[in-house]
């Protein structure tokens, strides 16, 4: 099982917000399948930034050393889907690597409906849902 603080959580929920109409991005970041920090990241898809994310590997690379200066990890990334489920795309099956978290976060009509959490054993499998318990 994998937790995230509440505190990232709306602070994520608010970054995700804040894009709408756009998907938009983010690196989740902890230890021991806790997520602790978030890092936002940009969205390199301007054509169609409204149903698809392309993840700055810049952004990425920025997030990834500032997670292991603090002896942290990247444990996942986050994105939105507008107007749409939080349920995965194949693309984003396609683009995703096992043993990582995936949050997608259901904005509709600029607002938070909910979210998911999803995981992929292996890069044939399917994405498996994954149960997220939120800490104080």
């Amino acid at each position: 099982m994998v937790a995230i603080s509440q505190q990232t959580l709306d602070k994520i929920i608010e970054h995700s917000e804040s894009g709408y109409p756009h998907e938009v991005c983010g690196v989740l970041i902890g230890k021991n399948n806790s997520i602790t920090e978030y890092k936002i990241c940009n969205n390199l898809t301007t054509q169609r930034s409204h149903d698809r994310y392309e993840l700055d590997p810049s952004s990425f690379n920025d997030a990834d050393k500032w997670a292991r200066s603090e002896g942290l990890e990247i444990l996942g990334i986050y994105h939105t889907h507008p107007d749409h489920p939080s349920k995965p795309s194949e693309l984003d099956r396609e683009r995703a690597w096992p043993n990582w978290y995936y949050i997608i976060l259901s904005i509709q009509k600029g607002k938070f409906d909910n979210f998911r959490t999803w995981a992929l054993e292996d890069f044939n499998s399917n994405f498996i849902e994954h149960k997220i318990e939120i800490k104080d």
